[in-house]
């Protein structure tokens, strides 16, 4: 399965004697320690990554999404075959696979073809190796291969697929279920996988965020970014602290914390200055209406290929006026006039949410949270935000990069790297360099600070989706085929 770069004897010496012993925490979940894109050591991080020059290894990888998860030399990542769905060990020095371990599913999640069936990353604690799958359910392994519980669950109604990741916290894995059956936020034993409690979310439909675990005065709270609220739980009993409303319909995002805020962005297609908004009717029947009667159609337009764009995202989201044809011909003659072509800038209107990133300061008795500020260019809708330093850094479609102050949301500055197309992956960072990853395969490295330096551009010549792992100096990049592991050791 795999394939990697032959190592010499005292390479091979070098790298384990660089690995700590398990049972270290290291990248143990999505994003890394508390989610926050952070490197867990000072290691130099390589300026470059480049397939020639200093790639350490490279294994083979069925399709998925998920993000590395690392805990001493062990990496945990999970795939898909047509009908199985894979969880798989690596070494962390070599790339060599040392188990791989199959869920049969009879069928496959529903969800959108930018999706997969092993998106949410894999999760550790230093004993159990906790992966989620939504076509089959959450399963634990130990760190040898062997299967301690499964917990099968029925097929959550997602309609783009699930993408939230479980996180494990103080002892406890916690998992966050929201879709448009029957939603909740639950802790649960690792051992046997019992439920230690349970907080059902009745009113939330599908969403995409995973928990993040902070600090709030006395409390370890876990922030869940639901559909139009932001809420805050007691990790210790589920209780639920503090809300924000607001937020958008299709949370992606997984919020951050620093200098005592709590940073989430809210995108809004309706507001967004970067979309490329609704056309007018006179200009759609300019295009499409070829028997010239001022109506329009299925046929007629359905070579359009969108009516609301993502800027720059390679028609990746792109909403066709053909699906929108049933929602919008209100009388089913088979033809849309004006007054119908109305419906949708209307049905747009009611997204009143915010389009922007902001910070938020909750209070830490009686539930009030303070909106310190908020910036409403250069939202991302699906990679995370970085607090790095004092400094905010957000990244979007077309490699639109904003870095702004952590505490005043004044902008230090706004940029568009030379590498555009969709961005899905959420930006890390460590030993003063920010790593942001395009979809179309390039690795940009930055210098952190108030000023826009880019170091390196690195193509690897695939498509990427999962976020970067960072991890004593090295840098593992999952692409659409593989997992990368750069450094610059010698």
């Amino acid at each position: 399965m795999q394939r990697h770069t032959t190592l010499t004897p005292a390479a091979l010496l070098l790298a384990a004697l660089a690995i700590p012993a398990a049972g270290q925490e290291q990248w143990s979940q999505f994003r890394g320690p508390g989610g926050s894109g952070l490197a867990p050591d000072a290691a130099p991080l390589p300026v470059q990554l480049d397939l020639e020059s200093n790639l350490r290894w490279r294994c083979e990888l069925p399709p998925g999404h998920s993000s590395p998860c690392i805990h001493g030399d062990r990496i945990f990542v999970t795939g898909a075959t047509d009908r199985e769905l894979l969880t798989i060990c690596l070494d962390r020095k070599t790339g060599a696979v040392l188990w791989q371990r199959g869920a049969l599913s009879d069928m496959f999640e529903s969800r959108h073809r930018i999706n997969g069936p092993a998106t949410p990353s894999p999760t550790t604690d230093g004993k159990h190796v906790c992966v989620y799958f939504g076509s089959c359910g959450l399963i634990c392994y130990d760190f040898e291969g062997r299967e301690l519980w499964m917990r099968r669950m029925r097929i959550p109604e997602n309609m783009y697929g699930t993408a939230a990741s479980p996180i494990m916290a103080e002892g406890m894995l916690i998992f966050l279920n929201d879709n448009a059956g029957q939603s909740s936020l639950e802790a649960l034993d690792p051992t046997d996988g019992s439920t230690l409690w349970r907080k059902a979310r009745p009113t939330f439909p599908a969403g995409w965020s995973s928990p993040m675990l902070w600090r709030n005065g006395e409390v370890d709270e876990l922030v869940i970014y639901g559909v139009g609220w932001i809420t805050a739980y007691d990790l210790a009993d589920g209780a639920e602290r503090w809300s924000v409303p607001g937020m958008t319909d299709e949370p992606c995002i997984t919020p951050v914390s620093g200098d005592g805020l709590v940073f989430v962005t809210s995108y809004n297609m309706r507001t967004n200055p970067e979309v490329i908004g609704l056309p007018e009717y006179a200009e759609l029947l300019e295009d499409y209406d070829g028997d010239e009667d001022g109506e329009l159609t299925y046929d007629e337009v359905r070579s359009n290929p969108s009516i609301l764009s993502r800027y720059d995202a390679d028609g990746e989201g792109d909403h066709p006026l053909a699906g929108f044809f049933r929602f919008l011909d209100r009388n089913r003659d088979g033809r849309l006039t004006e007054q119908e072509w109305g419906h949708m800038r209307a049905f747009l209107d009611q997204f009143q949410f915010h389009n922007a990133l902001l910070a938020l300061r909750p209070g830490t008795e009686g539930g009030q949270v303070e909106i310190a500020w908020q910036h409403g260019r250069g939202v991302p809708e699906c990679p995370s935000p970085l607090h790095l330093d004092g400094l905010v850094y957000v990244v979007k479609n077309g490699g639109i990069l904003t870095c702004l102050d952590a505490r005043t949301g004044e902008v230090a500055y706004q940029s568009r790297l030379e590498a555009g197309g969709p961005y899905y992956a959420s930006p890390v960072a460590g030993d003063g360099k920010v790593y942001t990853t395009s979809a179309r395969g390039v690795v940009t490295v930055l210098s952190a600070g108030r000023e826009l330096k880019v170091l390196s551009q690195n193509d690897l010549g695939e498509r990427i989706m999962a976020t970067p792992a960072l991890v004593e100096g090295t840098v593992y990049v999952r692409t659409e085929t593989e997992l990368l592991a750069f450094d610059d050791a010698e």
